[in-house]
């Protein structure tokens, strides 16, 4: 008896509205990074590029239980005081990223960062962000990851 029990109640709860929702992965490369993806990075972690940035490589994961994303952006020489006036250089953690979303693509490469910043912050609601910036090939490069949980 105990088990019909169980079977009707497991067989009752995909339709019982307990159906989880995911998004799509997406996985973009420069020129196809625009500023619709720069808007979601600054609207997700709250750091804001400069119109002259250009997105590299883009990633968003949206098909897990939590989403995250990283991006690869070029900030211009004469922006990059600008860029390092957002919140997360400025009350950041002085530390090394550890998460790291991009680090299965082809573009995400921070040993060729030198003269490089590390920031990591927690943001409201389970989020968390990080940034390394720094030269490569001489020009500013800020790698971003951010992450719900």
């Amino acid at each position: 008896m105990k088990q019909l029990i169980l079977i009707a109640i497991a067989t009752a709860l995909p339709g019982a509205g307990c159906e989880l929702k995911f998004g799509d992965d997406i996985e973009l490369v420069a020129p196809n990074v625009t500023a619709k993806e720069l808007a979601e990075v600054t609207q997700r972690t709250g750091i804001q590029f400069p119109v002259e940035a250009t997105g590299l490589g883009y990633v968003f994961f949206g098909s897990g239980i939590d989403d995250s994303l990283a991006i690869k952006v070029l900030i211009p020489d004469e922006k990059k005081s600008d860029f390092l006036i957002n919140d997360l250089f400025q009350s950041g953690e002085k530390n090394k990223p550890s998460v790291q979303i991009g680090s299965n693509q082809s573009w995400w490469n921070l040993k060729e960062l030198k003269d490089r910043v590390d920031r990591t912050k927690s943001l409201t609601k389970g989020r968390y962000v990080e940034c390394s910036f720094g030269k490569a090939e001489g020009k500013w490069v800020a790698y971003i990851s951010w992450m719900s949980s």
